[in-house]
């Protein structure tokens, strides 16, 4: 009696634990995320929240087409578990012209109650990407690199605060070397404004006012031609 007093407690124990009981106490919109089978993912969309910000289903996050074009819509497939039964291996696929193709995909979704709960939010994935240049692409677009077209071909999104800050640095880097110049150039007219007045003074300038002044001391020598002065009476 006693042993059956011990063994109904552990059964019920038990009973309660297993994992359809653990699946059917789970909220409604949570999921297993090795359930998911299929995700089809759009631009226009953002994903659903509950613990974070909801963001884009699809970014571009690199690629040496980022920029060029945007994918619109997005499919990927469950391609089963690597060395954990929720670490799942997702192939995904799009339509794309001919000078762009995927390069590598990451599918993000929201635990639901942290980071590491094997149960997502319903609708809450998204997958980063990259996009890159196919040999068609490379012909047209040239081979570029890692995010050279990232601002530069693409003409939908434009840098103003960039712009604006660019354009007020320059303004008050003109300011200060219009300000040195003249300042530099004020001096050097005040220094040659007291040589000018100096010639003047002197009254020996020429008619261009850059000669030298006359020493004080200037005497001409006298001239080589002197007239005879009369004799004094009495003297020889």
């Amino acid at each position: 009696m006693r042993f059956l007093d011990f063994l109904y407690p552990t059964l019920l124990t038990l009973a309660l634990h297993t994992p359809e009981t653990e699946a059917t106490r789970r909220p409604g919109d949570s999921i297993l995320l090795s359930n998911v089978k299929t995700l089809t993912l759009r631009k226009e969309l953002k994903t659903s929240h509950r613990r974070v910000s909801a963001v884009p289903q699809l970014k571009c996050v690199g690629g040496n087409a980022k920029g060029l074009y945007e994918v619109d819509v997005l499919r990927c497939n469950n391609q089963g578990s690597d060395y954990d039964a929720e670490n799942i291996q997702w192939t995904c696929t799009a339509s794309l012209p001919s000078e762009f193709k995927l390069g590598s995909t990451d599918v993000i979704c929201e635990g639901y109650d942290s980071s590491s709960d094997p149960y997502v939010l319903k609708g809450s994935c998204g997958v980063e990407y990259r996009l890159m240049l196919t040999d068609v692409g490379e012909k047209k677009y040239g081979r570029g690199s890692e995010n050279t077209w990232e601002g530069f071909k693409s003409k939908s999104r434009v840098d103003w605060p960039a712009i604006i800050f660019f354009a007020i640095f320059l303004s008050v880097l003109g300011w200060i070397v219009y300000a040195a110049f003249f300042q530099a150039r004020g001096t050097r007219l005040g220094a040659g404004g007291n040589t000018l007045g100096w010639n003047g003074g002197g009254g020996g300038g020429g008619p261009g006012g850059n000669d030298p002044p006359p020493p004080y001391d200037y005497d001409p020598k006298p001239s080589s031609f002197r007239q005879s002065a009369a004799p004094v009476p009495g003297q020889q």
